[in-house]
């Protein structure tokens, strides 16, 4: 049975209602998942077919839900999809088939194209905030040709592609948009709000968790949002003697994906920056050897942790010897404003950040998201050390390989080649005495 507060999301989405897409950003506790789920299983006896709960890792997934327990102390899938409705349960692959035939499964949206070649009808996006965006853009059409819907529930994490999505919400006339504080459920007091901030919550997260604000942003984030906003509202060109830098950033794990980003001097976007998945050492070396021919960089930066050090040493056989690797954990000589970084990867992160002050960004979400999110703290040195991917996976943040690769564009102090700005003086001369 929905509870008061939830009962306009149960009534007007799903099959046969007036909303295929919503957008649900409720505040913490207020019953996201547990909603979402026994609106599902209504769908599932409503229309046979394939459903989806994704969250933004599959281990989140099978802690939250298929190994969660209730505070009755029940199992969260028995309370939704009983035993004597199903026909099969698959724990391995967290997959439930009731008696009609429909088909219910958990899966993370990090890893989101390792479920092609099912046909859902019905996907909830869980924690989408902190989900990985691609993963709409991959299901979206299959859940256009099939009529199937698509529900969003989260909180807010600033302005990132969370936002982005209530925005479109709000202004689409077929969406189901709404926002729940505390206020509006009245499901957690003010005491117990003052608990929280007792126990260590910062202002900044309990407007964000329990009063849905997007203007919020953590006190521990490295980049703001806002400065990443900045900088993609401003159009900078670059000049004729401005540095031309490729930072690339190898992928390590199976669902990373190896970018390459393009610098030009406060430039950040002379070309759009490339991502690939499934690319060995080898194809992504002759990738980057392709673009230093073709756009001539004064300076390329790999991440040379891992397999990284593979695509260095290819480059290297290629004949381009000024390739530089980077080791992330390497010692930084970084102080700048009274701020000292811990490692080479910290360093890069910050002379990004300084960078931002001034430089322009493209306008792309998913670079935003991935900016704004890895958290800092201070070592025994009282230096600056960024948060790790591995760590950022655990609480079900996607790898930031986007900003890795931007950063890696800073990894060390770059002048333009000398005969390449002289030659371009001359032709802006030439041009200017011509008139073209």
């Amino acid at each position: 049975m929905a509870r008061p507060h939830q009962r306009a999301l149960y009534d007007s989405f799903g099959h046969g209602k007036q909303f295929q897409r919503g957008a649900a950003v409720w505040h913490r506790r207020a019953g996201k998942d547990s909603c979402a789920l026994n609106l599902t299983a209504r769908d599932m006896f409503k229309r046979v077919g394939t459903y989806w709960h994704l969250f933004p890792e599959q281990t989140q997934a099978r802690r939250a839900i298929w190994n969660g327990i209730d505070r009755q102390g029940r199992r969260i899938i028995d309370q939704f999809l009983p035993p004597e409705v199903r026909k099969r349960t698959n724990a391995q692959e967290m997959l439930i088939e009731t008696v009609n035939g429909s088909m219910w499964q958990m899966a993370g949206s990090d890893n989101y194209d390792s479920l092609v070649g099912s046909n859902p009808i019905g996907v909830v996006f869980s924690e989408w905030s902190i989900a990985n965006p691609e993963a709409w853009e991959y299901i979206r059409p299959i859940l256009v040709e099939n009529d199937g819907w698509a529900l969003f529930i989260y909180t807010p994490r600033g302005r990132n592609h969370g936002y982005s999505t209530f925005m479109r919400a709000l202004e689409a006339d077929n969406w189901f948009s709404q926002s729940l504080s505390v206020e509006d459920t009245g499901l957690v007091t003010v005491q117990q709000i003052e608990d929280e901030r007792q126990a260590g919550m910062s202002d900044a997260k309990v407007r964000q968790e329990f009063y849905c604000s997007f203007e919020a942003e953590s006190d521990d984030q490295l980049i703001k949002f806002g400065l990443v906003q900045e900088a993609m509202q401003r159009d900078c060109k670059p000049e004729s003697f401005d540095e031309k830098v490729i930072g690339v950033d190898v992928a390590r794990f199976g669902d990373d994906k190896s970018c390459i980003y393009f610098r030009h001097g406060r430039d950040g976007n002379p070309m759009p920056f490339e991502r690939h998945a499934g690319m060995d050492t080898m194809q992504l070396a002759a990738r980057v050897a392709d673009w230093i021919r073709r756009w001539g960089p004064d300076a390329v930066f790999v991440d040379d942790g891992g397999v990284g050090g593979g695509v260095v040493d290819r480059l290297h056989q290629l004949g381009f010897h000024d390739v530089r690797g980077v080791n992330f954990g390497g010692k930084s000589d970084y102080q700048r404003t009274g701020e000292r970084a811990a490692n080479k990867r910290a360093e890069m992160w910050l002379s990004a950040r300084a960078w931002m002050e001034r430089g322009g960004l493209p306008d792309d979400q998913l670079l935003a998201a991935e900016l704004s999110a890895p958290m800092y703290k201070y070592d025994a040195n009282n230096a600056i050390i960024l948060e790790r991917k591995e760590d950022m996976k655990k609480r079900g943040v996607p790898s930031p390989d986007i900003a890795d690769a931007f950063a890696l564009t800073f990894a060390y102090p770059v002048m333009p080649q000398a005969d390449t700005w002289e030659a371009e003086e001359q032709d802006h001369g030439r041009n200017d005495a011509t008139g073209y």
